[in-house]
């Protein structure tokens, strides 16, 4: 991750809620890596997770991959001391690095993979480009995104204009998937293929991750702004009621739509990879 620019945090919660993340979007991950793998003539020599975070998708790349090594990369120290406590060893590691910079420490790879992280970067579609310089030729860039959220419940509904605008503050896109099915191919490189995939979630567990989420960019003066503190008191409020083992959000789920593009290296870029470009 690029240094100050996760929306949700580091902290201890942060990386409670992506423990959960990465139990809710285990199965469309999943299946998504074993594309990425299949994608390429063998295993790859070397795989890269980007803004990796406690290293649980860099767990499910070297599951998945069969890679000889992999290497998780993201900017905060904390989260990734917790990585390397939990995935350490077994040709697994980790680097510190601004994802957003390249060179990536690590060199060029055969595999390079991203899950909901361009939705927290400014201009997705320059970034992956930018990338691309650091996938070898032949290897594939995977990239995993939100492309909507459709939610049938208002207390969601309401979480979601929020957190739009929030990140919409930073100059980031929450809905990065639509960039990414719209870009033409690059320098030395070209979309492979590009997926919409449907993924359920139950409201409860849908309303548990905002809520989690919601504690930590509350007082973002970004929202604070356009919100009372009552407002903001009663949307935690009703998030909690939703997200309660007891809690009854109606029978239709929160659909997500995730667009899954794997990106091909074709050759040799022009772009310069000696710089930081950003």
């Amino acid at each position: 991750m690029q240094r100050g620019s996760y929306t949700f945090g580091d902290s201890d919660l942060a990386a409670e809620r992506l423990a959960l993340v990465a139990e809710v979007f285990d199965a469309p991950s999943r299946r998504f890596l074993g594309e990425a793998g299949a994608a390429l003539t063998e295993s790859p020599s070397l795989a890269v997770d980007l803004g990796c975070g406690p290293g649980r998708t860099t767990r499910l790349v070297a599951e998945l991959t069969g890679a000889a090594r992999t290497v998780g990369i993201d900017a905060s120290a904390s989260f990734l001391a917790e990585a390397t406590r939990l995935s350490g060893g077994d040709g697994i590691e980790f680097v510190e690095h601004d994802v957003t910079s390249v060179p990536f420490p690590v060199g060029p790879a055969d595999l390079v993979y991203c899950r909901l992280l361009l939705a927290h970067l400014p201009e997705p579609a320059a970034i992956v480009d930018r990338w691309m310089t650091q996938v070898r030729p032949g290897g594939v860039l995977a990239v995993d995104e939100v492309e909507f959220i459709d939610t049938p419940h208002p207390v969601l509904a309401r979480y979601e204009e929020l957190v739009v605008a929030l990140v919409a503050s930073r100059g980031a896109l929450m809905y990065a998937g639509p960039v990414i099915d719209a870009m033409p191919d690059g320098d030395g490189w070209q979309r492979e293929a590009t997926t919409l995939i449907e993924h359920l979630v139950p409201v409860a567990l849908a309303a548990r991750m905002y809520g989690m989420n919601f504690r930590t960019w509350r007082d973002d003066p970004a929202i604070t702004a356009n919100c009372s503190q009552e407002d903001l008191d009663q949307l935690a409020a009703d998030l909690a009621e939703l997200a309660a083992p007891e809690a009854h959000g109606g029978d239709t789920p929160v659909r997500w739509g995730l667009r899954q593009a794997l990106i091909r290296r074709t050759g040799q870029t022009t772009q310069s990879a000696k710089g930081d470009n950003r």
